[in-house]
């Protein structure tokens, strides 16, 4: 009787145990950050770029064109699309009560180059819990603007990098801006040569252009120009790639 007693009581204390043990409450896991979410897309039918990044950027509105404007932002990697899906956690703390706020998204290749962008901001109420379609468009190159400008020939260089752009017409000029535009050279009007231009800066610099017809590679991306290039400003030379806006 005695051992009876004994077993029962070892086995009480042992469920009085378990029953503490699975009363114990397990410490609270922190909850996730707000997110807005959403998908980019553009209507161009071509693929994203290999290695392209898109960058979406929560913007308060009110502070526009301040550094302090972007109030969160997520960048997805090796994007592949569109449409592009992505979540932006934010800081619900940053917001402001009745304030105004849109979505800003960028497309970018490898080299950083720009390919598409919203053009403006879109609207969003961050703590709706409403998905989000931003529409981004094409963005235009630094070629395509220098065309726009009448440009005729656009070159570019690298280590350290550098740029030529040279008019049109009997005397065109020539810009060109070195060392990652810290020094820039301009020739009001240069004299055509068969294989490129010449001239004499404002202060008298002896300033050529040659350029050759062949595949030319600037060696920091799979990007290959229509012509070669060298560039000399007295007896410094620069070479790189470029081509003529309007063959």
């Amino acid at each position: 009787m005695r051992s009876g007693i004994l077993l029962m009581a070892g086995v009480i204390a042992m469920a009085g145990c378990q029953s503490n043990q699975s009363d114990t409450p397990k410490p609270a896991e922190p909850d996730a950050p707000p997110a807005i979410q959403g998908h980019a897309i553009y209507r161009e039918r071509i693929a994203a770029p290999p290695g392209a990044t898109l960058t979406v950027q929560l913007i308060d509105n009110q502070l526009a064109d301040t550094p302090e404007a972007v109030i969160a932002m997520t960048q997805v990697y090796d994007a592949k699309g569109p449409p592009f899906a992505f979540a932006l956690p934010f800081d619900a703390g940053k917001l402001r009560e009745n304030g105004s706020y849109g979505l800003h998204a960028s497309l970018r290749d490898a080299e950083g180059t720009l390919w598409f962008v919203t053009d403006t901001p879109t609207p969003v109420v961050p703590a709706s819990g409403d998905p989000v379609e931003l529409r981004m468009v094409r963005a235009s190159s630094p070629w395509d603007d220098a065309k726009s400008r009448g440009i005729g020939f656009r070159g570019i260089g690298t280590e350290p990098g550098w740029l030529v752009e040279v008019g049109r017409g009997e005397s065109p000029s020539l810009h060109a801006e070195l060392d990652y535009g810290e020094r820039k050279i301009d020739v009001a009007r240069t004299e055509v040569l068969t294989d490129g231009f010449r001239g004499k800066s404002a202060d008298g610099l002896a300033v050529s252009l040659k350029i050759v017809k062949e595949t030319c590679s600037d060696g920091m991306s799979d990007v290959v120009y229509p012509a070669s290039m060298t560039l000399t400003i007295s007896d410094q030379t620069y070479r790189g790639c470029g081509r003529f806006l309007f063959d």
